[in-house]
């Protein structure tokens, strides 16, 4: 019983220190990189990181103006 309760406490001591650092690196640097990350208005990529249409509809759109056809 006593090495069950040892290692409860072991295990809470090492959950707490973890815990603690990855609340204090969401304080502090999930601010700093939401800050500088931060998106500046009018400066729109035309969607949402990771939404590849637009990158598609302009290489379509480069596409169709070297073969000469109208939009």
């Amino acid at each position: 019983m006593d090495l069950l309760i040892e290692a409860m406490k072991s295990l809470g001591a090492v959950l707490l220190q973890v815990v603690a650092a990855l609340l204090l690196e969401e304080l502090t640097f999930g601010g700093l990189v939401r800050l500088f990350v931060a998106p500046r208005p009018g400066a729109g990529n035309g969607g949402e990181r990771g939404d590849r249409s637009l990158s598609l509809r302009r290489k379509i759109r480069e596409h169709k103006q070297k073969r000469g056809e109208r939009q």
